[in-house]
């Protein structure tokens, strides 16, 4: 039998489903699992107060410990609040699966490579003994003695940018057999981006592979995958604050002090759908009652989502449009009665929009378009014109003369107006919403200071497509106008009589 290194002989053993508490490296300890008696004298040394230590040791769970040890699922995801420890344990995980498995391949992705500099390769470094390393800096590797390399990539270049930049990104993906991926802040990358990782994963020279992440409590999509309907092979692991004794007792009870969302995202680490961000622009209740509301769609025509086939009524259209590289483009059909009917999400370009456009008008009865008229809605105005789109009026300065010109122009004020009569509608109880992605972005739009956002829009990592295409459709939506339009059409047609003298 080859010789095995201790390294190695670890690796084999947590393959067989054994648990590592702790570990040494360069010279000092870290500890993943605590006793009830190491808990308590950590805590009390950092000045926990002991009604606090009692009430933590009743739901104390070693979590760090299951993550690291985890070497058996295709995904592990670790979601903890603020000092909860999940970042440290990702990167010790990191470290065994380079030296525990000689010759793997592993990439360690964040958003942006500033960010890998700025913050993680700092920490990954206060834990790598130098002569197990080599930093190549200009090609962004890390090589190992043994043969296993950290390819460090910057993730917004899948994501952002140029087509040209977004396909040189892929491509250079596409030549790389993984052992293993890590991202830290997963919240901040898109699922396409996962998915490309995961069609990485295909070395064959070492005994499994498998993805690790990290991530704060957030609303984004893999909440579905590992929370809501976990999918098979993907483990979530909850770390809480309250967790880690190493932390300083009045900064426990500062954080303790906070309002009770903040409390239970990023000091019990809880991640559920009703964790709104700060600033939210709907509030809670109204996107709770919509919740209620939620389905699967009828039917898939076309790649668009149908909740309700048409009916003879009046129905509105509202267009988020773009260029259909690195965002979405967004449609959605509202009903007379206040119900979103249909719709579609997906990357297209301006053309294929088009097409999608003018199925949905056709279906539903040639609804009233009203397209957001910005770069890629210019294009798509140019496609639609001929059908009924929305006009703005428009004044024009020179000959102080009010003109009238298609598409909805987003700007400060305009959004403003949308919102505020969007909202009005929620509080009368005249939407009904049925589709989860849209309302899964409600909570994640927020009042901002940004002016390219117009004073609101998605959080960092998070779109607003099928929120702004939802504002749209129910812009001038007006109920008790349409049934009086209603009545007006169903009532017998008078024939005048004259009387001719």
């Amino acid at each position: 039998m080859a010789y095995q290194s201790e390294w190695e002989k670890l690796g084999q053993s947590l393959l067989n489903g054994g648990c590592l508490e702790e570990i040494t490296l360069k010279g000092k300890k870290y500890k993943f699992k605590y006793s009830d008696e190491e808990f308590r004298e950590i805590a009390s040394k950092n000045m926990w107060p002991e009604w606090l230590i009692e009430d933590v040791l009743k739901k104390y769970k070693p979590v760090q410990a299951q993550f690291v040890s985890d070497f058996t699922n295709r995904f592990c995801l670790n979601s903890g609040g603020y000092g909860s420890g999940k970042s440290l344990v990702l990167y010790i995980k990191l470290i065994l699966m380079c030296k525990c498995f000689p010759g793997n391949r592993v990439l360690l992705g964040r958003k942006t490579m500033s960010d890998i500099d700025r913050a993680v390769l700092p920490e990954l470094f206060e834990l790598l003994p130098p002569s197990w390393y080599e930093h190549r800096v200009k090609d962004g590797l890390i090589n190992f003695t043994n043969g296993s390399q950290i390819i460090l990539f910057g993730l917004d270049s899948m994501q952002t940018g140029t087509v040209a930049d977004l396909k040189k990104a892929q491509q250079k993906l596409k030549s790389l057999n993984l052992g293993a991926f890590f991202i830290d802040q997963l919240e901040e990358v898109e699922r396409d981006v996962f998915e490309v990782l995961n069609s990485r994963l295909r070395r064959t020279d070492v005994p499994f592979r498998q993805g690790n992440m990290t991530t704060n409590p957030a609303n984004f999509w893999a909440y579905e995958d590992f929370v809501a309907n976990p999918k098979e092979g993907h483990k979530l692991f909850e770390s809480s604050m309250l967790n880690n004794p190493n932390l300083p007792g009045d900064y426990i009870i500062q954080q303790l002090g906070m309002n009770e969302d903040y409390k239970r995202r990023f000091v019990y680490g809880e991640w559920t759908t009703d964790s709104l961000l700060k600033g939210a622009v709907f509030p809670k209740e109204y996107i709770q009652e919509l919740e209620k509301l939620r389905k699967e769609p009828l039917v898939i025509e076309e790649g668009c989502e149908i909740y309700e086939q048409p009916v003879e009524a009046e129905y509105r259209m509202g267009v988020d449009p773009s260029e259909g590289i690195t965002d979405p483009s967004s449609i959605s059909i509202v009903s007379f009665g206040g119900k979103k009917v249909a719709k579609f999400n997906g990357k297209v370009p301006i053309t294929a929009l088009a097409d999608k456009v003018k199925y949905l008008y056709y279906k539903y009865h040639k609804p009233l378009i009203v397209p957001e008229c910005n770069a890629a809605g210019a294009a798509l105005i140019r496609e639609i014109r001929d059908l009924r789109v929305y006009k703005r009026k428009q004044l024009e300065y020179k000959d102080d003369r009010e003109t009238e010109k298609l598409g909805f122009r987003m700007s400060w004020e305009t959004k403003q107006q949308i919102i505020q009569h969007f909202q009005n509608l929620l509080r009368e109880k005249r939407v009904k919403i049925f589709d989860k992605k849209t309302v899964e972005e409600m909570k994640t739009f927020v009042w901002n200071n940004d002016a390219t956002q117009q004073g609101a829009g998605a959080a960092r990592g998070f779109h607003d497509d099928d929120i702004i295409s939802t504002l749209l459709a129910y812009w001038e939506f007006n109920p008790e106008k349409i049934i009086e339009q209603q009545a007006a059409k169903s009532k017998p047609h008078l024939i005048k009589k004259f009387q001719y003298n």
